[in-house]
């Protein structure tokens, strides 16, 4: 078994599961409890609730991506006050969801459009473009009937970044940093 390397101040990723796995069962009901009669929301008091959609991110993004969508972003990209970049343009668009961690998620494509949405609106903040459409559960199926597959990667966001920055170049600086940390670790063979 190959050991990953970790980034100095990182968590190890076991350990990130784990505390995210703890968040949400002290945060769900226990089995068999009824909701209040207020309406099903918890009393006043009781702490923070986490909800699903971050739930999901933390277990399936934030191990790699960060808790708050900030990496070691040589190495994965940053998402927070970015992801929302690759709503300017259809290819960007459509990469969010053919990516394979994406597309082969096991949540139902409704999970993954809200999922999709906390990235790109939640954690791209800023970077969202003015008039860009939520993903729907509709649409999220159908981009993951054609995932990313048997080509590289690389090459691949390279184009979608090409496209995105042509529709939104205020993009230019942000999101093309990490593609040529990549580019400089492939010529360093690393």
């Amino acid at each position: 078994m190959q050991m990953r390397e970790e980034r100095p101040g990182s968590w190890p990723l076991s350990v990130v599961r784990l505390a995210v796995t703890l968040c949400v069962f002290a945060v769900a009901p226990a089995p068999g409890a009824r909701a209040d009669a207020g309406g099903g929301h918890a009393p006043a008091g009781n702490g923070p609730v986490l909800s699903q959609v971050r739930a999901h991110y933390l277990v399936g993004c934030g191990g790699c991506h960060g808790i708050t969508g900030v990496s070691a972003s040589d190495v994965v990209p940053d998402l927070k006050e970015q992801a929302g970049y690759f709503l300017c343009s259809p290819k960007g668009r459509e990469y969010m969801i053919h990516l394979p961690n994406v597309a082969f998620s096991p949540l139902s494509s409704a999970d993954l459009a809200d999922l999709m949405n906390y990235v790109a609106f939640g954690l791209g903040g800023k970077s969202v473009p003015a008039g860009a459409r939520p993903y729907t559960a509709a649409e999220v199926a159908g981009l993951r009937q054609a995932p990313f597959r048997n080509y590289s990667l690389q090459s691949y966001r390279l184009d979608v970044v090409r496209d995105v920055i042509h529709a939104c170049p205020q993009a230019a600086t942000v999101i093309h940093a990490y593609d040529l940390a990549l580019d400089k670790r492939e010529i360093d063979n690393k």
